[in-house]
C-alpha cells in the first residue's frame, strides 16, 4: 500500500539545498598546462564532470567519429553527465590516450593549452536524479555565461596560469562556486527547458518536484499533488500542461524512472524492494512500467550497467 506525500508542511528551498548539494559534492580532479597532440579520455566515467578550458582550444567529442567533435575555447565550460564517454583533444578525432599519458602532456610552464576537471560526486539521490534529468551535455560558450560565471571562470584561468602559492586549493574553492552557477545558468536561466527541470523554475511546481524525488514512492495523486502546492486539481493540472508539457501522472513517472535507473545501476536490491520505494506493490508491475518508458526491462537494464 503506497503512503500519502507528508510534504504539506515543509517550507525550506530545496532548490536551495540542491544546489548546495552539488556544490559539497564537487572534486577537483585534474587541472595542467598541455601541449603535444594531447589526448584525455574518460571512458564511462562514474561521476558527472565539469571542464574548463583555461588556455588555447581544444576538441570535445563522445565517439570516434570526427564528425561529431566540438571546438572549444579559452574560457568556454562543459558539464558531462554521469556514464558519458567522452574525451578532449588537441585534434578533433582523438588518439588513444591513457591515465598514465597524462605525465607526458603536463608541461605547465609551456602554457599553450590548459584544462581544469572537476568530479561532481552525487551525495544524495536527489542531486542523482537530477542529473539524469540533465542532458548528456551542456557546453556554456564564454558569450553566453552570465557576468558572474564569467568572473568565476577569469579567477580560476589566473589562478592556472600564475601558479602562485595556494593555487590549487583556490581551485577548489573555486570549484563549489562554478558548479552552483553552471547549475543555475542551466535550470534557471534556460527558457527551452520541458518536463520536471522547467518545473524547478516555477514557485508552484518546485516544491512537488523535490518532493516526489525525496519520496518517490509515496501516494502522488492528482489530488495530493495539488493539495501540496496549494492549487485546485484542475488549476494544476491545466498548470502541468503549460508549463511542462506533461500530465500530472506523466510527471510522477519520469521523476521515479530516473530514480529506478540510479537504484539498479548503483544498488543490487531485489526487483521486489526497488518496486516497493516506488511505490509498486509488486515487481510485476514495476517491470511493466520500466519496459514501458525505459525500453529495456528491469533485468536488461541491469545487466546493461
Amino acid at each position: 500500500m503506497m503512503k500519502a506525500p507528508e510534504h504539506t508542511t515543509k517550507t525550506p528551498d530545496g532548490l536551495d539545498d540542491l544546489l548546495n548539494q552539488v556544490a559539497q559534492g564537487t572534486e577537483f580532479h585534474f587541472q595542467s598546462g598541455l601541449c603535444g597532440d594531447w589526448t584525455l579520455l574518460a571512458q564511462h566515467p562514474e561521476h558527472a564532470a565539469i571542464h574548463l578550458v583555461t588556455e588555447g582550444d581544444c576538441w570535445v567529442g563522445f565517439s570516434a567519429d570526427k564528425n561529431d567533435s566540438i571546438a572549444l575555447h579559452g574560457g568556454d565550460v562543459i558539464f558531462v553527465n554521469q556514464g558519458i564517454s567522452h574525451f578532449l583533444s588537441r585534434s578533433p578525432l582523438a588518439g588513444p590516450s591513457s591515465a598514465t599519458d597524462i605525465a607526458r602532456y603536463c608541461q605547465v610552464e609551456h602554457q599553450q593549452h590548459g584544462v581544469v576537471c572537476y568530479d561532481i560526486h552525487s551525495p544524495s539521490a536527489t542531486t542523482d536524479t537530477v542529473f539524469r534529468l540533465l542532458p548528456p551535455w551542456i557546453i556554456l560558450n564564454q558569450h553566453q555565461q552570465a557576468d558572474t560565471l564569467q568572473s568565476v571562470i577569469s579567477m580560476i584561468r589566473a589562478e592556472t596560469k600564475q601558479a602562485s602559492a595556494g593555487a590549487q586549493a583556490v581551485i577548489q574553492r573555486l570549484s563549489d562556486v562554478l558548479a552552483i552557477h553552471l547549475l543555475r545558468a542551466v535550470i534557471m536561466e534556460n527558457k527551452e527547458l520541458t518536463g520536471p527541470l522547467a518545473a524547478l523554475k516555477d514557485k508552484h511546481l518546485k516544491t512537488l518536484v523535490l518532493a516526489i524525488i525525496d519520496e518517490p514512492g509515496a501516494d502522488w495523486t492528482v489530488d495530493n499533488m495539488a493539495k501540496l502546492v496549494f492549487l485546485s486539481s484542475s488549476a494544476f493540472a491545466e498548470r502541468c500542461h503549460k508549463l511542462l508539457g506533461l500530465a500530472p501522472k506523466k510527471l510522477v513517472d519520469q521523476l521515479r524512472l530516473q530514480r529506478a535507473r540510479g537504484l539498479l545501476r548503483s544498488s543490487t536490491l531485489p526487483l521486489e524492494l526497488v518496486a516497493e520505494q516506488l511505490g509498486y506493490q509488486s515487481a510485476t508491475a514495476f517491470s511493466r512500467f520500466f519496459k514501458k518508458y525505459a525500453g529495456v526491462s528491469a533485468s536488461d537494464y541491469r545487466q546493461q550497467r
